[in-house]
């Protein structure tokens, strides 16, 4: 008998959040981000079920890229971080990608490359994130090097929300008037909303979205839950109960003893841990499903197995299901209990878990 631990990844689900993205921008193109393996889903698996409406898919590198291509997609992909050397350019270019470009560095090897076909860039501003872009006082010069280049087919604007999630931030309107500020002389697309951005702000939409977090079934917004938003919950993390022990007032559990029972109480062992991806930094208390009953943990979260506190549930036993985050426990939920966000959580999951997959 397999270990009982596995993911369960929903495609409608994916598909259903896709359309309400869409739904919330009817005249913007869709980039999808698929990237760090579609957020811990799998991204041959989710770009193979969103290659019909998605219209480009957005990713970290060119080997992410080219791990699509491999499976036999090819809508066209973003490469987010660009290039880094002329010999990945010249492979990009091989491959038909499109290309961020993000400081002058590379600005200056992507003009100075000798490539067979001109190549759709996307241009970034700095628009007050201060991570990768283009300063706006030398932003309208690179979109001028680009537009004479013989390299370049064309140009997209983009930029990237600091604090979008959060819907009071002024910040928000500071960095949407950079952003118009500098483009707006510029005919050209643009692009700018991420996920919490189409949830929320459509005067940011402009001509392409990037759903990422929401597409999983996630709400974006502090606070919020995916039910908020309609958004359909695409993981579901799984096991089993395999040990269920009964322990003496005063008795700890795990390693370094750092729970002790303050009753009579009753422990149930779980086959899944931080070597699954489950964060070992999980306090006491994290919140865990049994057969749909809340448990908590206790105790450190081992690499294999964690433990958890059963005392005042009634009918648990060796095999009992276990629900770690899904449909009835929002990842996010989960996340808040280890100091994470719900992004980290989905994408440090390892590939020791089965992945089973849901399609209509």
């Amino acid at each position: 008998m397999a270990r009982p631990s596995y993911l369960e990844i929903n495609l409608t689900a994916i598909r259903s959040n896709l359309s309400i993205a869409k739904g919330h921008a009817p005249n913007s193109k869709v980039l999808a981000c698929v990237k760090a393996d579609a957020y811990g889903h799998g991204a041959k698996e989710v770009a193979s079920a969103l290659q019909e409406n998605a219209d480009m898919f957005g990713l970290a590198s060119l080997s992410e890229a080219l791990e699509l291509r491999d499976s036999g997609i090819d809508t066209p992909t973003l490469l987010l971080e660009g290039c880094f050397d002329s010999a990945e350019w010249l492979e990009a270019c091989e491959q038909h990608c499109r290309a961020v470009i993000h400081n002058q560095h590379q600005l200056e090897i992507f003009l100075d490359l000798s490539l067979h076909e001109p190549m759709d860039i996307w241009l970034k501003l700095d628009s007050g994130m201060h991570r990768l872009g283009f300063d706006p006082n030398r932003y309208l010069q690179a979109y001028e090097a680009l537009s004479q280049s013989p390299n370049c087919r064309s140009v997209t604007l983009m930029s990237h929300f600091a604090c979008s999630e959060e819907l009071d931030n002024p910040f928000n309107d500071q960095q949407l008037k950079v952003f118009t500020e500098t483009t707006s002389s510029l005919a050209t697309a643009r692009s700018l909303a991420n996920s919490a951005a189409i949830l929320t702000r459509p005067d940011t939409h402009f001509d392409w979205i990037r759903p990422g977090y929401m597409l999983y079934g996630n709400s974006p917004m502090l606070g919020e839950s995916p039910a908020d938003r309609n958004l359909t919950h695409a993981m579901g993390l799984y096991s089993e109960v395999i040990s269920v022990r009964s322990i003496a007032v005063g008795e700890g559990v795990g390693y370094n003893q750092t729970w002790r029972a303050a009753k009579p109480s009753v422990i149930a062992v779980v086959a899944i841990g931080y070597g699954d991806g489950y964060p070992r930094n999980a306090k006491n208390s994290s919140p865990v499903l049994i057969e749909g009953q809340e448990a908590s943990t206790v105790g450190h979260i081992a690499m294999d197995m964690m433990l958890l506190d059963i005392t005042h549930l009634s009918n648990i036993r060796v095999g009992s299901k276990v629900e770690l985050w899904g449909p009835n426990l929002s990842a996010s939920k989960v996340a808040e209990h280890s100091g994470m966000s719900g992004y980290e959580l989905l994408t440090r999951l390892t590939p020791r878990l089965p992945r089973r997959y849901l399609s209509d």
